[in-house]
């Protein structure tokens, strides 16, 4: 009977195990391209002058063709601080769209990138890979400070950088 129990208790802590390995193919291409195609007007600014931004495109942002995830692009306005030398208010209305100018973020809303917001986030799915996105302005406004004139140069130039990962990193 203790044979019986001892040799029992083996059998109940026994166990085999199995390995294998999964294969992992390294591309030679990123996920996405992207591109500038900044298709944008320049104004005039005058001091004390309160006027509009045009509508155009920023960027586009193609998928591989075999790239089936999510992605995140985010637009910064890099030189806010430059800006608010020469502006009280700086607004631009940014969208992502399709290559038909249909929204093709999750949210489908027009976003503010300003003084204030310095950064805009689009979070998309179900991308056509091959296909071609891009973000667009659709327009804005700005307001120059009564001295902005005497500055020169090109710090009244917004300076927009973006950049484009996967979504949830």
């Amino acid at each position: 009977m203790l044979a019986l129990a001892v040799t029992g208790g083996l059998f109940a802590y026994t166990y085999t195990t199995q390995s294998t390995s999964i294969t992992a193919i390294s591309k030679s291409a990123d996920f996405a391209t992207v591109s500038a195609n900044n298709t944008m007007s320049a104004y005039n600014l005058f001091g004390s002058y309160r006027g509009s931004i045009g509508s155009g495109t920023l960027f586009n942002v193609t998928p591989a063709t075999d790239y089936s995830g999510d992605i995140e692009v985010n637009v910064y306005l890099t030189n806010a601080d430059e800006l608010s030398k020469n502006y009280g208010l700086f607004l631009m209305r940014l969208q992502f769209q399709d290559i038909s100018n249909n929204p093709a973020d999750v949210e489908g809303i027009n976003k503010p990138l300003t003084l204030r917001n310095g950064v805009v986030t689009f979070t998309c799915d179900n991308l056509t890979g091959g296909d071609v996105y891009h973000v667009q302005c659709l327009g804005g406004v700005y307001q120059a400070f009564p001295w902005s004139f005497l500055s020169g140069g090109s710090i009244y130039d917004p300076s927009i950088l973006y950049d484009v990962g996967p979504a949830g990193l």
